[in-house]
C-alpha cells in the first residue's frame, strides 16, 4: 500500500538527512555567494532543478523523490503515456504483442550521450535491474514477466507469466546504458546531458537528442538539496524553477508567488474500503447504497480542492458514459429492496442480523488524522451516510495506528489511498487473498473477471459492470499532482502523468 512505502521512505530520509543544509548552488561552499546565486536566478533565462547529490542518478535506483523531475529531463523509456494513460511510442517504433507475449521495435539512430548506439541489450539490462532491484520504484511492474531477452540488435522479446494485454503501459521506465550504472549520471537518451564544469554539475541540450534540436534554454543549472522539506523554499527564493509534488498528501504544497500550476492526473485513487465479512457490509446491496450516496464530485471540487476527478470505477480515465453523479434516491431504494429500511422512525435504518435480531445500521470511517484532505472527505462521506440513515462517525488516528488497524483488518470501513500501476491492476486490491485486500473481500466470479480482462480488452466490460454490482471497495477519485513552474518560464510546457519534460522540443521562453 502506498502510504506504507512512503512512511518508510520518510522515515529513512529523516535519519539520513537530519542535520543537513537545506539547499546550495553545486560548488558554493562559500555563504557570501548567497546575495550573488538570488539575483543570477532571479534572471528571466534562468533555470533551476533540484538535485540531490547524496546518490548516483540512475533512472531505475533512484530513492529521493527530490531526483525525479532530474531524471525526467535526463532518460526516456521505450514509450511514455498519455493523458489517457495510454502507451505512446518514445524510444520504440512500435510493438505487437498477443498478452503473454510482446516484442518491443527500437526505434533506429537513437543514441546515448557517450555517442553509443541504443541496442535491444541495453533494454533488456535496464528492465532486468528493474525486477532484481526490489527498492526500485518499477520493480513491482516486472512482477509478472518470466523472461526478456534480445532478438537481434533493435528487438526486445518479454514474455508474462499470466496474461496482460496491457503490459505495454508498464514500459515507461527510463532507459540507461548498460554496465553504466556505476557513474555519476548514468548514460542516458534524454534531450538534456550532465555536464561538469569546475566540478560543478549542470545540465545542457543533448546535440544529437533523436527528438531533434532543444534550441532554448541551453543551460540547466542544479541545485543541491538534501532535504525534501527545502524544496518548496528553494522555489519561493528563486533557486529552483521548477517542481512536481502532492497537492493533497499529508506533506501538501502550496506555493505563493507568481506560478503557473499545472494539474497532471495520476494513477492514485482514493477509495472507501469495508470489512467484507461482518455484516451488513457483506451484502453487495448495501455497499452499492453507499457508493450511490457518495457525492464525488463535490468531494474533489472542495475536500480535495480541485486535485482529483471523481470516480466510481478503479480505472482513470472513467469509460465513456459511465456516471459519476450521486443518487440518494436510488441509494434507499437500493438499501430497502435488500430489507434495510427505519422500521421505528427514529431516522436511523435497520437490518436484520443473522441472528434475526433488528440492529440499527451504525458505522464508522477509520482515517489517517495526518492527511487534512482525506479527513475532510471522509466527514463529508460520513454526512451524506447519515443523511440516508446510516448513522456514520469518522474515527481519525494517527498514521502508524491505521497502518496497525487496516493490516490486522480492526475496521468496519477505511478512506484508502494507493499508487495503482498505469494497467490498473487490481489483483491485489480486489482478488481472494490479495496483498492488499484488507477488507477480506472474496468472490470467485470476481477473480474469474479479473483474470478475463487482463487478458482480453473486450472481458473488461463485463468485469466493470460486475464491480458496479458487487462495490468490493468504492472508488472516490483520483488524484491529481501538481507541477509548478516560475511564471512565464517556459511557453509551450506540456507535460505527461510520468515524464515532465514531455515535448520539450518544443518549448520556448516567454
Amino acid at each position: 500500500m502506498r502510504l506504507i512505502k512512503r512512511f518508510v521512505a520518510l522515515t529513512l530520509s529523516c535519519v539520513m538527512l537530519t542535520g543537513c543544509t537545506l539547499t546550495e548552488r553545486l560548488g558554493s561552499a562559500d555563504s557570501s555567494q548567497t546575495d550573488d546565486i538570488v539575483q543570477n536566478e532571479n534572471l528571466a533565462n534562468y533555470f533551476g532543478l533540484t538535485y540531490y547529490a547524496g546518490e548516483n542518478i540512475n533512472p531505475v535506483s533512484v530513492k529521493t523523490d527530490m531526483n525525479r523531475v532530474l531524471v525526467d529531463a535526463l532518460y526516456e523509456g521505450m514509450i511514455y503515456l498519455d493523458d489517457n494513460f495510454k502507451p505512446q511510442p518514445m524510444l520504440c517504433e512500435n510493438w505487437e504483442g498477443d498478452g503473454t507475449t510482446f516484442r518491443f521495435y527500437i526505434k533506429q539512430g537513437v543514441t546515448f550521450w557517450s555517442g553509443e548506439p541504443l541496442t535491444a541489450s541495453d533494454v533488456v539490462y535496464t528492465l532486468k535491474t528493474a525486477k532484481r532491484n526490489t527498492e526500485s520504484i518499477y520493480n513491482t511492474r516486472m512482477a509478472d514477466v518470466e523472461s526478456i531477452y534480445a532478438d537481434g540488435e533493435n528487438t526486445v522479446v518479454v514474455t508474462l507469466g499470466s496474461a496482460n494485454v496491457n503490459f505495454p503501459s508498464l514500459m515507461d521506465i527510463p532507459i540507461f546504458k548498460e554496465g553504466s550504472e556505476d557513474l555519476t549520471f548514468s548514460d542516458g537518451t534524454g534531450a538534456y546531458k550532465p555536464v561538469q564544469e569546475n566540478g560543478v554539475w549542470h545540465l545542457e541540450p543533448y546535440e544529437n537528442w533523436h527528438g531533434g534540436k532543444v534550441s532554448e534554454f541551453d543551460r540547466i543549472d542544479l541545485v543541491n538539496t538534501t532535504r525534501s522539506d527545502a524544496v518548496q523554499h528553494s522555489f519561493e527564493t528563486g533557486d529552483i524553477s521548477l517542481m512536481r509534488t502532492e497537492r493533497i498528501g499529508t506533506d501538501s504544497v502550496t506555493v505563493s508567488g507568481s506560478v503557473d500550476i499545472y494539474k497532471l492526473p495520476t494513477t492514485d485513487m482514493h477509495f472507501l474500503g469495508f470489512a467484507n465479512n461482518i455484516e451488513p457490509f457483506n451484502i453487495p446491496a448495501v455497499r452499492q447504497a453507499i457508493s450511490l450516496a457518495i457525492d464525488r464530485q463535490g468531494i474533489c471540487s472542495t475536500q480535495l480542492q480541485s486535485f482529483a476527478e471523481p470516480a466510481v470505477l478503479p480505472v482513470n480515465p472513467q469509460p465513456e458514459g459511465q456516471s459519476t453523479s450521486v443518487d440518494r434516491t436510488a441509494a434507499i431504494e437500493t438499501l430497502a429492496a435488500s430489507v434495510v429500511a427505519d422500521s421505528n422512525n427514529d431516522g436511523i435504518l435497520e437490518y436484520q442480523s443473522v441472528n434475526g435480531r433488528l440492529t440499527s445500521f451504525t458505522t464508522r470511517i477509520l482515517v489517517n488524522s495526518e492527511n487534512p484532505f482525506k479527513v475532510a472527505a471522509a466527514n463529508q462521506i460520513a454526512a451524506s451516510l447519515t443523511a440516508i440513515g446510516i448513522k456514520t462517525s469518522v474515527e481519525e488516528v494517527t498514521f502508524e495506528e491505521y497502518q496497525t488497524r487496516v493490516l490486522s483488518g480492526d475496521f468496519e470501513m477505511y478512506y484508502g489511498e494507493i499508487r495503482m500501476t498505469p494497467d490498473f491492476d487490481l489483483r491485489s486490491l480486489i482478488m481472494t487473498g490479495g496483498a492488499l485486500n484488507y477488507g477480506r473481500y472474496s468472490n470467485a466470479q470476481t477473480d474469474q473477471l479479473v483474470i478475463d480482462a487482463r487478458a482480453d480488452e473486450a472481458n473488461k466490460t463485463q468485469l466493470y459492470t460486475h464491480f458496479l454490482a458487487e462495490m468490493p471497495i468504492i472508488p472516490v477519485a483520483f488524484a491529481k499532482d501538481q507541477v509548478v513552474v516560475r511564471s512565464n518560464l517556459i511557453k509551450g510546457f506540456s507535460p505527461s502523468p510520468n515524464w515532465i519534460f514531455h515535448g520539450v522540443g518544443g518549448w520556448r521562453k516567454n
